[in-house]
């Protein structure tokens, strides 16, 4: 994070009743850019990039209008950080080169891959211009150059289908090297997930990580509007194995879940969700257990690492992945138990996702549509709150 962005965070942050240090600002809604490559380099670089997979995250129960959310954070970032936003609607015009796009992306100061529509299960779903594929692909290459965004709702989802193909391709790269270290470790991966199951309250929607639904499944019941967000119960999940449980608590205790900080220092939030798919328990703790295992054998053997070009990149994958939050029912039993994640990378960096959207409140309402909170109201409000310390989280 600049020292800037850090001043006026935490200006914000600190007290509810402070001005607005950048004052009277006409308000923005970001800019939207076709081709980032046409953007000057420059600007790029002090501009938040946000991108769309589709052209809403939902619609308004009230008026079946789609909520264009990417607006909202445009216009929070603006009004508290002083940052122009550049909207890449990836769902219209597609990304020709997903390598070339990452890496010019990967200079602004904050990426976020905002939500939509489609159903991960469901690649029909998807605009034939940014198909799944090419959606995973982008968020592959992010893990890979190390480059901190925030995810939500679809692609919050989408990132946790991007870990498994991740630690896929990887599990391919460290077979094909023929060191005996980086093939015993494939081999263990491939033997884990191969027997590892998801389980849900109406049955079993995996038996292994070759089955569709492995990283993300159709919840128990439709996330809604104005649900209350919980700090993440980490209890015994009897078919995960504990040597992946362990694994995951090593990192979970490591790093700081910024979420939860939030849930003991604000007053109780309310979060707004579209989505009735929900990412697996089993499927992150497992993907946080194989990046483990990736990193050790890669961080013990560094110099074999870098001398097979299949295995450089791999370098810089994360190396831990924890489960932020929860909704629960009115009777208090867990909905959506992976309501937010962090990914950690070796250099301290790190990357959010939510099933959520905290860019907006419960009117659902847009920037566009009037949508526009004064500093006053923003620094009361919870939610906003609580982006603000996942911008200076990831910034």
């Amino acid at each position: 994070m600049s020292k800037s962005s850090q001043v006026l965070i935490d200006a914000f942050l600190t007290e509810r009743n402070t001005p607005n240090p950048l004052g009277d600002r006409s308000p923005s809604w970001g800019r939207y850019v076709d081709d980032l490559s046409l953007v000057d380099p420059g600007q790029i670089a002090e501009s938040v990039v946000v991108i769309e997979p589709w052209e809403h995250v939902g619609e308004r129960p009230s008026d079946k209008v789609g909520v264009i959310a990417s607006e909202n954070v445009a216009y929070i970032v603006d009004q508290i950080l002083g940052l122009p936003t550049l909207i890449v609607p990836a769902w219209k015009h597609g990304i020709s080169d997903l390598k070339r796009f990452a890496a010019l992306a990967s200079v602004a100061k904050l990426i976020v891959l905002e939500g939509g529509e489609p159903d991960v299960h469901v690649k029909e779903t998807f605009s034939q211009e940014f198909p799944r594929s090419d959606a995973t692909q982008l968020i592959v290459e992010l893990l890979l150059k190390q480059v901190p965004f925030i995810g939500i709702c679809l692609s919050h989802q989408l990132t946790a289908q991007a870990h498994v193909e991740l630690i896929r391709e990887s599990v391919d790269r460290l077979e094909k090297s023929q060191q005996s270290a980086f093939v015993a470790v494939s081999r263990r991966i491939a033997e884990m997930a191969n027997r590892l199951k998801v389980e849900k309250s109406y049955g079993t929607v995996a038996q292994s990580w070759n089955d569709e639904s492995f990283a993300v499944a159709k919840n128990e019941e439709i996330s809604h509007s104005n649900t209350r967000l919980y700090p993440y119960r980490d209890i015994e999940i009897p078919h995960v194995p504990t040597e992946i449980t362990e694994a995951y608590r090593v990192v979970a205790k490591r790093f700081d879940a910024i979420i939860d900080v939030a849930l003991q220092y604000e007053n109780d939030l309310h979060i707004q969700a579209f989505h009735g798919n929900e990412v697996s328990e089993e499927s992150i703790r497992f993907v946080c257990w194989a990046y483990q295992q990736i990193h050790h054998a890669i961080t013990a053997y560094s110099l074999e690492a870098a001398s097979i070009p299949d295995l450089q990149s791999l370098m810089s994958a994360p190396i831990g992945v924890e489960i932020l939050a929860s909704t629960h029912t009115q009777s208090g039993d867990p909905l959506c138990e992976v309501a937010a994640t962090g990914i950690y990378w070796d250099n301290g960096r790190k990357a959010l996702t939510t099933q959520f959207h905290p860019e907006l409140d419960e009117s659902l309402i847009t920037a566009s549509e009037g949508w526009a909170p004064s500093w006053e109201n923003m620094k009361s409000s919870d939610g906003i709150r609580l982006l603000a310390r996942i911008l200076q989280s990831v910034l």
